[in-house]
């Protein structure tokens, strides 16, 4: 009785699979959502073709990602024939296999509304595939098993197979709201599928980390943008750093389209137009044109300020950022026609980074203690930073009778202000501080400086770091450090003549005259006219007594023009 049992409710479980059942009445209507995919590379010849549905109203539809992969171009037709574009990626989730993307749709279209979930199990279910005709060649069943990719999203095992043409169809409940993208068994049972949530393919979306990804890389239609705000600008400026100009315009417009309230979109523009100018212009006459353009986009993003001195400073910046790097240009693209920009928005509005701005402009036109005064308008803000005490302390470098001590102490603040971890910005900072500290006779803060340099690069420096810093530590009398620094130089470039000869008066200063002329002999074989080799050559012999090698050797760096071997023949050769 038991084994009857049994077998009818197997017969059952396959009539309701396998019979062809009378569609539901919104099957005819929902059929209309169901696309069929093509995907297109490079030389135009076709890749794959597939199923998707559309979601909204508005066109976006979800599908299978593996077959956009490579893709350039991509088409969906429709029930009645009809060939729409794809016009961007919305998301993916390569992982499952699934896509999100946007189709260039008329105003009117069918879509599938999203059932809630998660769905039970047991729920009846139906597969709709692409279906031209007026046969609806459906497949009816149940949920077997129900699983969570995320919350409130599932996994469902359906109790049917799948034909290959029917990989991602819709998969819908009795109401005909989509849950799954229909998929195989992963083990090859043919016997069984599976449906992705349908919501959590909606859900995919691009965000900022995505500029890069290979994932979305390897599609070569246009990327949607994150839907937040600045998100998208941190894409944009990801995307811009590996763009050439002309596809940077193309994604800028694309931006400014999806974003035309946000200011940071014209701006962008504003700079592309004016500093890639003739790389845009056809003809250097049209390059005009696109600084025009640039203004009118610096005018579009103070209608989306709120403040007017911004628009204001956003016209100052470009123009004087233009002005000098081509001095041809005329008004208003001038240094001074920045500047009047400038100070009216100082008028408006006596903001630090408005002086940083001045600063720059005054340091440009040399009027250094102008300069001074507005960088350290910033430095004694909440706007200070390295930059500003750097250029504070570049610009006190230029105004006659400054004390060295003063500019060290703003590049002091230079450092500090890099953090208590020195980084390689600071590193810039403290080479220049330490030319200074060798001018006022610190030999040990500037062999400090050297150190706390080379520990910031990891090591990484070069032969000019190894013969400055030898030069520092033959000053303060540490003879073993300068030695071992110029050799590291040596190491780096063996073919510098220069660097012999510092060795050379290394040796002398520690009486080791054979190792000095050794290192002599070397420089003057890569030199043969280096004077101040055969100078120091004499003086080695000098120092061994050998009177008339010495004065050979003086005499010989007489006649190459050295300006202190006179003196040494009057001392040591009569």
């Amino acid at each position: 009785m038991k084994k009857i049992f049994l077998l009818l409710a197997v017969f059952c479980s396959v009539l309701t699979v396998t019979a062809q059942n009378k569609p539901p009445k919104w099957m005819d209507k929902q059929k209309k959502a169901v696309v069929l995919v093509t995907t297109y590379g490079k030389d135009g010849s076709k890749i794959s073709t597939g199923t998707g549905f559309f979601v909204s109203e508005t066109g976006e539809a979800l599908s299978g990602y593996s077959m956009f992969k490579n893709a350039v171009k991509a088409t969906v037709t429709d029930v009645d024939g009809r060939d729409l574009p794809v016009t961007n990626i919305i998301g993916i989730n390569d992982l499952y296999d699934v896509i999100k993307f946007k189709v260039e749709v008329p105003k009117k279209i069918t879509y599938l509304p999203l059932a809630s979930e998660p769905i039970a199990n047991g729920t009846a279910t139906y597969l709709l595939p692409y279906t031209p005709g007026k046969t609806i060649p459906f497949k009816q069943g149940q949920i077997t098993e129900a699983s969570k990719v995320s919350e409130p999203y599932g996994y469902y095992k359906l109790n049917f197979s799948l034909e290959p043409t029917q990989l991602n169809a819709p998969v819908l409940n009795e109401e005909g709201e989509v849950f799954g993208l229909a998929q195989e068994d992963a083990t090859g049972n043919k016997e069984v599928s599976y449906a992705m949530s349908a919501g959590f393919v909606n859900n995919l979306h691009v965000s900022s980390a995505d500029a890069f990804n290979s994932v979305y890389s390897e599609i070569g239609i246009k990327k949607a943008w994150p839907k937040d705000k600045d998100e998208a600008l941190v894409a944009l400026f990801l995307l811009g750093s590996k763009q050439d100009v002309k596809t940077q315009l193309e994604t800028l417009n694309d931006f400014i389209a999806c974003f035309p309230e946000v200011a940071d979109g014209y701006l962008n523009r504003a700079n592309l137009y004016a500093y890639h100018r003739a790389e845009l212009a056809s003809a250097p006459a049209e390059q005009a044109k696109y600084l025009d353009l640039a203004l009118e986009d610096i005018e579009r993003a103070s209608k989306y300020s709120d403040k007017k001195s911004e628009v204001f400073f956003n016209r100052a910046k470009l123009l004087y950022g233009v002005a000098v790097t081509d001095t041809t240009l005329t008004s208003p693209w001038t240094v001074d026609g920045a500047m009047e920009v400038l100070q009216q928005a100082i008028k408006e509005e006596d903001l630090p980074v408005y002086h940083q701005l001045e600063g720059d402009i005054y340091f440009y036109k040399k009027q250094y203690d102008l300069a001074l005064e507005n960088y350290m308008k910033v430095n004694n803000s909440d706007m200070a930073s390295s930059v500003t005490y750097y250029w504070a302390a570049k610009a006190k470098e230029n105004i006659p009778g400054s004390q060295i001590t003063d500019i060290i102490a703003l590049l002091d603040s230079a450092v500090v202000k890099c953090g208590a971890s020195p980084t390689q910005e600071a590193a810039a900072y403290i080479l220049e501080r330490v030319e200074y500290k060798m001018q006022l006779g610190q030999y040990p803060q500037a062999v400090a400086d050297y150190n706390l340099y080379y520990d910031i690069m990891n090591g990484k420096v070069n032969d000019a770091f190894y013969f400055y810093r030898e030069q520092a530590n033959f000053r303060l009398g540490d003879l073993e450090a300068a030695l071992k620094d110029i050799q590291e130089a040596i190491k780096l470039s063996p073919d510098n003549p220069t660097y012999y000869a510092e060795e050379a008066s290394v040796y002398v200063r520690m009486e080791k005259y054979e190792e000095a002329l050794s290192s002599i002999d070397k420089s003057l074989k890569l030199a043969p006219n280096f004077a101040a080799c055969y100078r120091l050559r004499g003086v080695c012999f000098v120092r061994q007594e050998k009177k008339a090698e010495a004065c050979e050797a003086f005499n010989k760096a007489k006649e190459l023009g050295d300006p202190i071997a006179d003196k040494l023949i009057k001392t040591h050769c009569k």
